[in-house]
Parts: C-alpha cells; structure tokens; sequence
C-alpha cells in the first residue's frame, strides 16, 4: 500500500469535477446519451472514476498502466453504450439488455474519461 500525496487527491478531484461539470453541461446528451439520466450517469460515473483511480494508485499501480487501463475501459464502454443504444432503439425499447448496456455503458465512460485524466495528470506532472 502506498501513501498518497495531496496533490494526487487533488488531481483525483479535479478530474471527476469537469466529468461531472461536462455532464451537467450536456456533454454526454449531445453524444448519444439519454436525456433521462444523463447527469445521473455523469455525476456517479466521474466521481467513482476518480475513486477507482485513488484506490488503484494506493495499490501500487503506476500512473502509466492506469493510462493505460483507463484507455481500454474508455474503448470498452463506448462500444458497450454504442451499441446497445443502437440495438435497444431499434427493437422500439424491447431489448432490456441493450437498454442496460447503453445505461450502464455510460457510467463506466464516465468513471473511464474522469480516472484516465486524473492517471494522465499524474504521469506528466
């Protein structure tokens, strides 16, 4: 277990802050997010985004393979949110499981984007 600096929390909460500002802003909405839930998804995604990155840097990992980890997050859940929008629309609402893949493809974008920032800031301090 390893001891964090200050100035990581802080990077930690500046990242899920502009997730969350973007959110709140409509960011998401205009890419394909429910209107319904956009900020929801915003909001508890950046934030547990920012804490998944904590808990893996007092770990050990280095900010490097969180990059990197973040990234492959990032692809998975866009692709996730991508297509079960897309197969959830066009079976007009039926499809319960692409409706949870677009939902839940949209928090782990959000936690994604607000840890790959964070790792990104720490890497090139």
């Amino acid at each position: 277990m390893q001891r964090l600096s200050r100035f990581e929390v802080l990077i930690a909460l500046a990242s899920a802050a502009l997730v969350v500002a973007g959110a709140l802003a409509g960011v998401p909405e205009a890419l394909g997010a429910h209107p319904v839930w956009v900020r929801q998804t915003g909001i508890i995604g950046g934030v547990g985004g920012a804490v998944v990155y904590l808990l893996l840097r007092r770990a050990g990992l280095a900010a490097g393979t969180l990059v990197k980890i973040a990234a492959v997050a990032f692809l998975a859940s866009a692709v996730a949110a991508h297509f079960g929008k897309d197969l959830f629309v066009t079976s007009f609402a039926e499809n319960a499981t692409a409706g949870r893949f677009w939902y839940f493809g949209w928090f782990v974008l959000s936690g994604s984007v607000a840890a790959f920032l964070a790792a990104m800031i720490a890497r090139f301090r």
